[in-house]
């Protein structure tokens, strides 16, 4: 099989695409190389069925201001739903208004400027009885982060579901040297209940020029995917130097499907490495494979994949590579070690273990308005879009569009494809995906949370009992607070 880049660059890019077909036959990656250019987006037979389900005006006035960045379906059978802000605060959204009264406010320890800030939110597989959820932020100022420290905590659910404890359990603190590629995401494994998280490689060019080698160095946390049991309490080992700061708040899963590095050279936590600035990552409700976006440098935004049946560990290719190119090809400037890859052709797996990506986009410039900063997605599980079924959603928050593959096969990952789906949508800092399977887009950008819908709006979603329950409807009629859930 070969390598498939599509463009639409004129003569010299069809050239070096007819260039390319001469080539000996290999695995397949497709690599676009297209305009952000309003109007570029094709077939674009999305447009339309995106539409703002909470818009800017809805939230509270605050002199830190709102920039949704995570929305959050807790499946606690109240029919509500969290907004997280990048500034640190976590509102809840009733179904018809954002509350007043932040579920939790983090702004005075949220260092926010740029990339940093409240970046991700995950709740417990069991929130609605533990009442357990966790976040991901970059501190400020003094312990349990300092100077935009990587910090994962553990909080819990007050008596009054509408309020969060602020007290913290603090699960991880990581040295984070820089202001940008802090990651990171969280998430829960649908089918090992294990809590993941990745984490930007600590920020500056090639991976500060290769000095650093975070994200190739199974001695360090950052660049990483970490998989952590936050079931129990024990201390976590500390077995990474300085570069963290070990708790009370995870054990590492061992075992025969345990974590690779446990017993041998490397930090326990890893799951896999490799990567630059993970922002978002999403699995797949039905199977458990897992989907990365990974932000690019120069040449290309990648979206990452591993089989929930694979074996880890999983390298992903960074700082040697940068979409199925080896790092060091001009514009990465990755020169000399450990820039070494010499293979441009795709590689899934190879020796090592090494996954390149299974779709990428060009950033580099030419082509013209090509991505810039990758928002990995979801594959849509739910009912009300029956376009969508199976499709993997993703999209760039610099060019605003969106993408769906039109072909997938988990057996055969890197040979898939996609399409343009909806443009328009810059800003946008992620998707997210309620307990049915819908997704939204989080634009931050804009301030509005938008739902994903099948020509009807989001009327569609408010109106469906399952989606958003008023409390009334699930008979438990002591939940009923007419204060909290009636219409403004």
């Amino acid at each position: 099989m070969r390598r498939t880049v599509k463009v639409a660059l004129g003569l010299a890019a069809a050239l070096s695409f007819f260039l390319a077909l001469r080539q000996p036959l290999q695995a397949a990656t497709s690599c676009y190389a297209l305009s952000c250019a309003s109007g570029s987006c094709s077939p674009g037979s999305g447009s339309g069925n995106i539409s703002t389900l909470i818009p800017a005006s809805a939230f509270p006035t605050n002199a830190e201001g709102n920039t949704p960045i995570v929305f959050v379906d807790p499946n606690d059978g109240r029919g509500h739903r969290f907004v997280v802000t990048q500034q640190g605060k976590i509102y809840v959204w009733n179904g018809w208004r954002v509350l007043s009264t932040p579920f939790l406010d983090l702004s005075a320890k949220v260092l926010f400027s740029g990339e940093r800030g409240l970046l991700a939110m995950a709740v417990a597989p069991d929130y609605a009885t533990s009442g357990r959820f966790y976040i991901y932020y970059t501190g400020e100022g003094a312990a349990p982060g300092a100077d935009g420290d990587i910090v994962i905590e553990r909080y819990m659910r007050s008596a009054d579901p509408d309020l969060a404890d602020p007290t913290p359990t603090t699960i991880l603190v990581i040295n984070h040297p820089a202001g940008n590629h802090n990651g990171g995401w969280l998430a829960f494994g649908p089918n090992d209940g294990y809590l993941y998280v990745t984490t930007g490689d600590g920020g500056g060019a090639c991976d500060n020029s290769g000095l650093g080698n975070n994200a190739q160095n199974t001695t360090r946390l950052l660049g990483k995917v970490l998989r952590l049991d936050v079931s129990g309490a024990s201390a976590g080992p500390v077995d990474c130097g300085d570069d963290y700061v070990a708790t009370t708040g995870y054990t590492i899963p061992t075992g025969p499907a345990g974590n690779p590095f446990v017993g041998i050279a490397g930090c326990d936590e890893i799951w896999g490495y490799g990567l630059r600035n993970p922002f978002r990552f999403s699995f797949d409700r039905n199977t458990g494979d897992l989907f990365i976006g990974d932000v690019g440098q120069s040449n290309w935004e990648e979206i990452n994949f591993m089989a929930d049946s694979a074996t880890s560990p999983f390298n992903f290719g960074w700082v040697t590579r940068e979409g199925c190119d080896s790092s060091h090809v001009s514009p990465s400037c990755c020169g000399g070690a450990p820039c070494t890859a010499a293979s441009p052709s795709c590689q899934y797996p190879a020796a090592g273990n090494l996954y390149d990506p299974i779709l990428c986009h060009s950033n580099s410039s030419p082509p013209v308005g090509g991505w810039r900063a990758v928002m990995g997605g979801y594959r849509y599980r739910g009912t009300f879009v029956p376009t969508l079924a199976g499709r993997y959603l993703y999209g760039d928050a610099y060019c605003g569009q969106i993408w769906r593959t039109t072909s997938f096969d988990a057996a055969n990952p890197i040979a898939a494809t996609a399409e343009c789906w909806d443009e328009g949508n810059a800003g946008m800092y992620g998707f997210a995906e309620d307990h049915l399977g819908e997704l939204y887009v989080v634009q931050g950008g804009g301030g509005t949370i938008d739902c994903i819908h099948g020509g009807a709006g989001c009327t569609a979603w408010a109106s469906q009992p399952l989606v958003f329950g008023d409390d009334f409807e699930t008979g438990d009629t002591n939940r009923w607070d007419w204060t909290k859930n009636t219409s403004p």
